[in-house]
């Protein structure tokens, strides 16, 4: 099940799209649509967001082609869809990696289009498993096995159900390389948020019982993530 956004600086059109895609065939393979403003979306990032669908043109801030280039890490298994009725930015898109780029108003097919694409690129992702060096031997690890991440010094210490492997990866190249489920919850901690079983003041149980600290600093984020990666609050 994926999340996507939608940035767009003109609400009713951003609802409209949202509408449309509550009408998408596989649209069981969309757990959460989120509303977010551009501004939203430069604050807070991307974490736990899978599909991204943005606008060109927003207003007086920079453009969506400038935020997806600043926020989207290459190889990162995001998938961007433009939306615009300023065709003239067409081209332009191509400077970043994105799955499809849709005309207003958008067409039924063409949404379909691009939305089969985007899922069938995360189901890819997804069982893709990343490569790390550990103790003189290169690991293979899917990232849907990894529960979090510890770095402790120069090592990583990457726990799975039931067995821990010691890399020598930094932290930040690993949140580069796993998808948008992966959050800091700390600056020594990566959280896969699948795993997360109650979010507290200062800390997050995951389902096996484990227990990893929330920092102050990566609290607020890491609550509008996880909100925004499950689900709706209610």
């Amino acid at each position: 099940m994926y999340t996507v956004a939608i940035v767009d600086d003109d609400q009713v059109q951003a609802a409209a799209l949202a509408q449309q895609i509550k009408m998408f065939s596989y649209a069981q393979d969309v757990a959460n649509i989120v509303l977010l403003a551009p501004g939203d979306l430069a604050s807070s990032g991307l974490s736990g967001i899978d599909i991204l669908f943005i606008g060109v043109r927003l207003g007086e801030g920079p453009t969506g082609i400038d935020l997806v280039d600043a926020l989207v890490p290459k190889g990162g298994s995001v998938q961007v869809i433009y939306v615009s009725d300023h065709l003239e930015y067409a081209p332009q898109v191509y400077r970043t990696e994105h799955t499809w780029f849709l005309a207003k108003p958008v067409e039924p097919d063409s949404l379909n289009a691009a939305l089969a694409r985007a899922i069938e690129n995360l189901n890819c992702s997804q069982r893709k498993p990343i490569l790390v060096r550990a103790r003189g031997s290169l690991v293979q690890l899917v990232p849907q096995d990894i529960m979090y991440v510890e770095s402790e010094r120069r090592r990583a210490h990457i726990h799975l159900n039931g067995s821990e492997v010691v890399a020598y990866a930094k932290l930040s190249d690993l949140e580069r390389a796993l998808p948008p489920q992966f959050i800091r919850c700390h600056k020594s901690f990566l959280v896969n948020m699948d795993y997360i079983s109650q979010l507290r003041a200062r800390d997050a149980l995951l389902t096996t019982g484990d227990v990893l600290p929330v920092s102050q600093r990566c609290r607020k984020t890491l609550q509008e993530c996880f909100m925004r990666y499950v689900g709706r609050l209610v």
